[in-house]
């Protein structure tokens, strides 16, 4: 509360961090502007009672963010606070300091890679993959053990951003899409026998 206390607007990453630190927003949550990511962080918005809410209409990531009228608004020097979890990109950060913000952190969660069950995956003879992080790509591919590294480069991959597709192409996956919502994707898709 102490960090966001001071803040002329708040940009938040993901629903996530919508769960975690709406609780302790208080009367911010109508006092201020909210700057969602994309639609499912403004839903979460939404949900909690939250008013003020801008978010992209076409976009789901930082670029799009920065595109919104709302930046022009908001005072010359004012502190937009970041939430989000320990870590990410700062591409959003640098952009806004470059253009003559305050930029501060509220960290209200971490990311724990956890080893993967590859046992599971071989089970569920899995034919597509929905990737939401290039840090999750990155890890999928490193924990890879030598007998799945083939199956796992010819899966279909879907995500929302390019620069997860081009981190997904740059690992060797050879199906990579990038799409709007995973729901689209699948039925635009579903011809091709993936499952449902």
């Amino acid at each position: 509360p102490q960090i966001i206390a001071p803040a002329q607007a708040l940009f938040w990453v993901s629903p996530t961090a919508v769960e975690i630190a709406a609780p302790h927003i208080g009367s911010l949550k109508t006092k201020i502007p909210h700057i969602a990511v994309g639609s499912q962080t403004a839903q979460a918005l939404r949900q909690q009672g939250f008013a003020n809410i801008h978010t992209p209409q076409h976009g789901n990531d930082s670029e799009a963010a920065l595109a919104l009228p709302i930046w022009h608004t908001l005072p010359q020097g004012g502190t937009i606070v970041i939430i989000r979890g320990q870590g990410g990109r700062e591409h959003l950060a640098q952009t806004l300091r470059q253009r003559g913000f305050a930029v501060q952190y509220a960290e209200c969660y971490q990311r724990i890679p956890q080893p993967l069950n590859w046992q599971t995956f071989q089970a569920a003879q899995a034919q597509a993959a929905w990737v939401t992080s290039s840090q999750l790509a990155q890890e999928l591919f490193t924990q890879c053990p030598q007998a799945f590294t083939q199956n796992l480069k010819s899966l279909l991959y879907f995500t929302q951003h390019t620069r997860i597709a081009q981190t997904l192409t740059a690992l060797g996956a050879s199906h990579v899409h990038a799409v709007a919502r995973l729901s689209d994707a699948l039925h635009h898709f579903s011809s091709r026998s993936i499952p449902k």
